[in-house]
């Protein structure tokens, strides 16, 4: 797979989902194996997603952040690989939830949009 598949993968993904409302994304592509992604997205409820993705083809993401804020800008969660918090277990991979950093996984843009529509299900749901 080359980056412009990858960035054909996120638009289909960005167009098929229901829960969102409006969205901006910029897709730069510097070679056939690296580029980025960056962008805002709003869902129902009045979530916000703000996000840049560096991708390398075949290789861990060299940077990314993912932040949702919910309808007042009130961070609900961000995800990043930034080179602080050595004391996780998971670094340089985690999750801010409020106050709190957790072990993360490496993450991307699918694996972030996903968990943001089954939290916005579950509130439907509820």
């Amino acid at each position: 797979m080359v980056v412009a598949d990858y960035f054909k993968t996120i638009e289909q993904l960005l167009s098929k989902s229901k829960l969102i409302v409006e969205k901006a994304v910029d897709f730069k592509e510097f070679s056939s194996d690296e580029g980025m992604v960056r962008g805002r997205l709003l869902f129902l409820s009045g979530y916000v997603l703000t996000f840049m993705e560096y991708i390398q083809m075949g290789k861990e993401r060299p940077k990314y952040r993912f932040n949702l804020s919910d309808s007042k800008g009130e961070v609900i969660f961000r995800y990043d690989n930034a080179a602080h918090h050595k004391e996780i277990i998971t670094f340089p991979h985690h999750k801010h939830v409020r106050t709190e950093v957790k072990p993360s996984k490496e993450v991307g843009l699918a694996d972030v949009v996903a968990e943001i529509e089954n939290m916005i299900l579950n509130e439907f749901n509820s």
